[in-house]
């Protein structure tokens, strides 16, 4: 006969709750608004300073909540990005949306008959607005 394996959440409902109000402030990091980790499928977030000024933040905001450790190992894994890692588009896309040029684009497929306009007005639209 197995035992059932016993795990225990030794970090309190109230300092998960202040790692994840400390990393869903747009002071500390960006969402992505289309791109999401494969484990958690969660959105992924580009963290705007090293990991050590984001400590010293949060350590300011919440003196009495996790330890350091505890808060660098929270920022393990695909979730949490460094913001110089940010590519192409993502900067676009979390300003304005991605769906909001999936959209665009479309309306220009759908509406523009003449396959040599269409090309321009996407060209124009994609290209020049970076």
């Amino acid at each position: 006969m197995q035992k059932p394996i016993a795990t225990r959440d030794k970090l309190g409902q109230g300092k998960k709750d202040n790692l994840e109000q400390f990393f869903f402030d747009k002071a500390n990091v960006i969402m992505s608004s289309y791109k999401t980790d494969t484990t958690t499928q969660k959105p992924v977030h580009y963290l705007k300073n090293a990991k050590q000024e984001l400590w010293k933040k949060f350590h300011e905001n919440y003196p009495n909540g996790v330890k350091r450790t505890t808060f660098y190992k929270h920022l393990q894994g695909n979730r949490y990005i460094y913001h110089e890692n940010l590519g192409g588009l993502c900067s676009i896309c979390n300003t304005y949306g991605y769906e909001t040029f999936d959209e665009l684009t479309k309306l220009i497929q759908t509406y523009v008959n003449n396959l040599h306009i269409q090309v321009i007005f996407l060209y124009n639209f994609i290209y020049k607005k970076q």
